[in-house]
């Protein structure tokens, strides 16, 4: 096997508006004999350049195909990797393609695959050579052990942080850490020698004239199971995102199972960039746990500061050192500040919902039940002074203390469609009519998630001190939605519509306008909205 393209997880280019895109060039579809469709002529039995003659098919990925092939005159055996006939004909991917060759080339660290020599074949299809390697990656490894001991996995984390330290020293950063891109050979005594892989998305600093048009402004580049959030927010990354991918391979290797999963790319990334992992694992020792979440801050300032650092740290498990510390962060998000906590014991993650926007309603819920059981008439009598009791004066309708909405929960098995809702000036509640469930929050770019459905789901905008805005949607696909709320009229009073049957709110009221607009059926543009860095610049 040699610089094997893995299809466990996709690769996936994202726009910033959330928006999948083709990749240019991870995936393509096989045929029934396990060839990549389109991929030009079987060059088996072929001598490229004169001196590499192609001896067997190894493999496809969505770039082209990896071929055996043995130098005729050393005798040595290399792999060939060989941009796809379609792609080869378009400037854009064949300087991606060459861009991984000089990218690793430049490194020259024996954890890195080497390249050794390029050119193109007959056919006119780019190519370049690199080392043959015979073993497994660590997809393959997972897939078959489940998980690893720290002790073998600190062996292999090692040396991974030595490799991505060279390619950093050289301006090199990876962009695409994963599993499948670490491959485990037999080198001397070493029976786990590690070869990191597939610089195909590398991003080379200094560079960037010479890139410029390979990755489209505000695109989101790489596979979301391992993006950093700085990757998910569709802005630069430098050497800390390969650090923080680094952080959920080691938390895999470990465990078995990646930190962050979702029905969607949109919920994976959300939740890289909001949620904290939960290294309260039996696999997990107190000081690596330490590590990976310090690796996996949510701002890179917080993180190791390079790949030396991480690798130290590492090192020193079990010396008797200090811990590294972990801290909690503040995130600035459209709705307000939201806390990171990486020093609580256990974090709560709810399932397929965004617990950062779900425990702070639940909080607002208890907080706002206290006042409401507080104030409402024949709770708790107030306290009397003697012989001159004190009678609690009546609440009017209009004062009726608000109750927070609960969360709409979505059972993993629905299936769910998105949407993103702008509310230009404020952010409102996007509740559902029905209930007055709560979504999410306008202005949100990740957008809200609701269950797929061919009929009509009547919602309702609302904010303090704006009327509510009621319309429907039809959800069978992901939509953007543009609305406008008007601002209360001087001297009245915005009253919700209450679900029936609320014991604590009473009667429902009467004068609330009963007009229902018009069914708004969204358009096709997807999730429009651009996505803002919580942590500015670094």
């Amino acid at each position: 096997m040699a610089g094997q393209e893995t299809p466990n997880p996709a690769r996936t280019i994202i726009s910033a508006a959330g928006v999948p895109q083709p990749m240019t060039g991870e995936f393509v579809a096989r045929s029934s004999d396990g060839m990549g469709a389109g991929m030009g002529a079987n060059l088996v039995g072929v001598a490229l350049l004169g001196r590499y003659q192609v001896q067997a098919h190894i493999g496809d990925g969505g770039m082209g195909t990896v071929y055996l092939a043995e130098h005729t005159t050393i005798l040595k055996k290399f792999a060939v990797k060989v941009l796809s006939a379609e792609l080869s004909v378009r400037p854009d991917h064949v300087d991606r393609f060459m861009r991984e060759a000089r990218s690793a080339s430049m490194i020259n660290h024996p954890n890195v695959v080497e390249i050794t020599d390029f050119g193109v074949t007959p056919d006119g299809q780019p190519f370049f050579v690199m080392e043959y390697l015979q073993g497994k990656d660590l997809s393959q490894v997972l897939a078959e052990a489940g998980s690893l001991p720290w002790k073998r996995v600190r062996l292999i984390a090692l040396q991974i942080c030595h490799a991505l330290q060279a390619a950093h020293d050289q301006g090199v950063i990876h962009r695409d850490m994963k599993p499948g891109n670490v491959v485990l050979v037999k080198r001397g005594n070493t029976p786990e020698h590690v070869k990191v892989l597939d610089f195909g998305i590398a991003k080379v600093l200094g560079q960037e004239g010479e890139v410029k048009g390979l990755t489209q402004s505000g695109m989101v580049v790489g596979t979301p199971e391992y993006m950093s959030p700085e990757q998910g927010w569709g802005q630069p990354v430098d050497h800390r995102g390969d650090i923080y991918a680094l952080g959920v391979i080691i938390y895999e290797l470990l465990t078995g199972k990646i930190p962050f999963s979702g029905s969607t790319m949109m919920e994976i990334l959300n939740r890289h960039m909001f949620e904290v992992p939960d290294v309260k694992h039996p696999n997990i020792p107190d000081e690596v746990g330490a590590i990976i979440l310090k690796a996996m801050q949510k701002d890179r300032a917080l993180r190791f500061q390079s790949m030396n650092e991480l690798g130290a740290a590492i090192e020193a498990v079990g010396t008797g050192a200090s811990p590294v510390t972990v801290v909690d962060e503040e995130i600035k998000t459209p709705w307000g500040p939201v806390t990171a906590r990486f020093t609580s014991v256990s974090p709560v993650v709810m399932p397929q919902q965004r617990s950062w926007v779900w425990l702070s309603v639940l909080s607002a819920v208890i907080a706002v039940g206290a006042l409401v059981f507080a104030m409402w008439p024949d709770a708790v009598p107030a306290p009397v002074q003697p012989m001159q009791p004190v009678v609690a004066a009546p609440v009017e309708p209009s004062e009726t203390p608000e109750v927070a909405p609960k969360p709409v929960v979505l059972p993993p098995e629905v299936e769910k469609v998105q949407f993103t809702i702008t509310t230009p000036g404020v952010n409102a509640q996007i509740l559902d009519a029905r209930d007055e469930g709560i979504y999410g929050m306008t202005n949100d770019a990740a957008g809200v998630m609701v269950k797929k459905s061919d009929e009509p789901l009547e919602l309702i905008l609302r904010a303090k001190g704006f009327e509510d805005n009621r319309f429907s949607i039809i959800p069978n696909q992901d939509k953007r939605f543009d609305k406008v709320l008007a601002a209360t009229k001087a001297g009245s009073t915005s009253k919700p519509v209450r679900p029936k049957g609320d014991p604590k709110v009473g009667k429902p009221d009467t004068k609330l306008p009963t007009e229902t607009k018009a069914v708004d059926p969204g358009d096709d543009s997807g999730l429009g909205s651009d996505l803002k860095n919580p942590f500015g610049k670094k």
